[in-house]
């Protein structure tokens, strides 16, 4: 069993991930929160467990967390009838099944994906998706102007290629839309989470900076910004 504390040291509660190399009982699950006092912050969906075996199966480690998953639901929950949503960094589909469990079936949204890797992108693809989700194979810098205007982006392409694709992310969004970017404890730290180099200054943070957004920084599970783009 691996345990992940997800809080800050000023935290009075803390989120703890579990995971387990066995299949676990309802029962098993619930003497082990028993004996560790603890209460469940989420459930993860079975359409989404499906996405995380995926990437166990392919040995892909850089799934978005639970937490982060619960967040992009309610957000693609809160996208207007006629919107569109855009997930930069597809990866083996973990966030593009929570964005699909926000949705709930909705038939009046289109989902856009993007990732660079072909073979990824053609895993996620035999899922099966609605019709109204579209799986682009290209890179973030190259395609995202061309894509259009969206209700809510989410930026998960890896390390430095973040700050690349800011400005053109915060373009791509409609007056109210919502931006939402992953990962960024290794900037808060000062090292890239690939390489382990200190990051430059050219880094996300510097959307906090953008006088067309007003955003908010969430410092638990693997860090996040999540902004808002203003009207005019």
């Amino acid at each position: 069993m691996d345990r992940s504390n997800t809080a800050g040291a000023a935290s009075t509660e803390s989120f703890v991930s579990l995971s387990f190399d066995r299949e676990m009982s309802a029962a098993d699950v619930e003497r082990i929160k028993q004996s560790l006092g603890a209460r469940t912050a989420l459930q993860v969906p079975p359409a989404v467990g499906a996405a995380y075996d995926r990437a166990r199966e392919v040995g892909f480690s850089k799934s978005s967390r639970p937490e982060v998953g619960a967040l992009m639901a309610v957000l693609a929950a809160a996208v207007p009838a006629g919107g569109r949503i855009l997930e930069l960094g597809t990866g083996v589909g973990v966030g593009l099944a929570w964005v699909m469990h926000g949705l709930r079936g909705r038939v009046d949204v289109d989902v856009v994906s993007v990732e660079v890797d072909r073979e990824q992108s053609e895993l996620v693809s035999r899922a099966g998706w609605p019709k109204r989700v579209s799986l682009v194979v290209g890179d973030a810098r190259e395609v995202l102007s061309t894509m259009g205007t969206f209700d809510l982006v989410f930026l998960d392409i890896p390390g430095g290629l973040k700050a690349s694709v800011i400005d053109e992310a915060v373009t791509a969004l409609r007056p109210g839309g919502q931006l939402l970017i992953d990962d960024m404890n290794p900037y808060w730290s000062g090292r890239d989470i690939t390489s382990g180099k200190p990051v430059g200054r050219r880094d996300p943070d510097g959307l906090l900076e953008d006088p067309r957004m007003v955003c908010s920084l969430l410092q638990y599970s693997s860090g996040m910004i999540l902004g808002t783009r203003l009207s005019g």
